[in-house]
């Protein structure tokens, strides 16, 4: 395994800081005694300790991130529209955001001698797997503007890569879950519906989604923005359908709960992935694996809920 880079005053910025994944991010390099940078778009609504720089800014205004990068090491690009079902009904906006806003900061990455750009994109835009587990080299096949929109922002990293010299990492997240991940995702919704309600309502049941605990994901990307280069799956490798996930969580919470499929909340088969496991074995070599089980990752979920 390649020896470890010290984080200890890199100079860092994060976009996204404030999503679900971005103040995992933020704190684990903070205790690493990282100095970090933050964009955000409200600079009045700060979250952080007194030691993070935050700057306002909006990625899809490339005005505004003029300077943000003076003096950074290493940009984690987070910042995104990642909910699928709002993408669908905002694709301009997904795209102004997820693709223009990505090429903006690697237009700012370039005129500043960034030394590593890494891009948090998503195992969507592997669409329906030909062959599982999935590996970096499985064909992109998007099927919703979420997807299509990260992937562009994939062949924009690329680009810059190939033409300016910019060294990158794109990651590639399978279905990352915690405390602190809204509602509209399908691990809290479930737990919220179940310490709610006596019956929770999902859509399909048969889907198989391949469910990584936050902490383990943050440590993979530091492992991936430390010695990585190329494209990078984070995944835990294990299969697990949506079924099995809520019998799991109602078992945690309370073996009398029910559930039921429910038309509504089916998403068309025409976008819908049926099955998602990553090989992980690219990012092993890195000497990185997941700690943390679904039971114990779904325990410690709703304990903070």
């Amino acid at each position: 395994m390649k020896k470890k880079e010290n984080w200890q005053n890199k100079n860092l910025l994060i976009t996204g800081a404030t999503g679900f994944v971005g103040p995992y991010l933020v704190e684990e390099l903070h205790e690493k005694n990282a100095r970090i940078k933050v964009l955000s778009l409200n600079k009045s609504q700060n979250r952080f300790d007194d030691a993070i720089i935050q700057i306002g800014g909006n990625i899809i205004d490339p005005g505004s991130l003029q300077n943000v990068m003076k003096d950074v090491d290493i940009v984690f690009h987070l910042a995104a529209i990642s909910n699928v079902n709002y993408a669908i009904a905002h694709p301009r906006e997904t795209f102004e955001t997820n693709a223009t806003g990505t090429l903006n900061l690697l237009e700012e990455a370039r005129k500043n001698d960034i030394a590593k750009f890494v891009y948090i994109s998503s195992s969507h835009v592997y669409g329906v797997p030909q062959y599982l587990p999935m590996d970096e080299k499985h064909p992109i096949d998007p099927h919703e503007p979420y997807a299509a929109s990260k992937a562009t922002g994939e062949m924009l990293v690329k680009i810059y890569g190939l033409n300016y010299g910019l060294q990158t990492a794109i990651i590639r997240p399978f279905n990352m879950y915690g405390p602190g991940q809204s509602g509209d995702f399908i691990i809290p919704s479930i737990i919220s519906q179940a310490l709610q309600k006596d019956i929770i309502e999902l859509g399909n049941l048969s889907p198989t989604r391949d469910l990584l605990y936050i902490t383990d994901a943050i440590e993979g990307m530091l492992a991936i923005a430390q010695q990585g280069e190329g494209i990078y799956n984070i995944g835990s490798g294990k299969e697990t359908s949506i079924k099995e996930v809520v019998e799991t969580i109602i078992n945690i919470i309370d073996p009398a709960k029910k559930y039921v499929s429910v038309e509504s909340r089916r998403r068309s088969n025409a976008i819908d992935i049926p099955r998602m496991c990553a090989d992980i074995s690219r990012l092993n070599k890195l000497g990185w694996s997941p700690v943390v089980d679904l039971k114990d990752g779904l325990r410690k979920t709703i304990k903070e809920s």
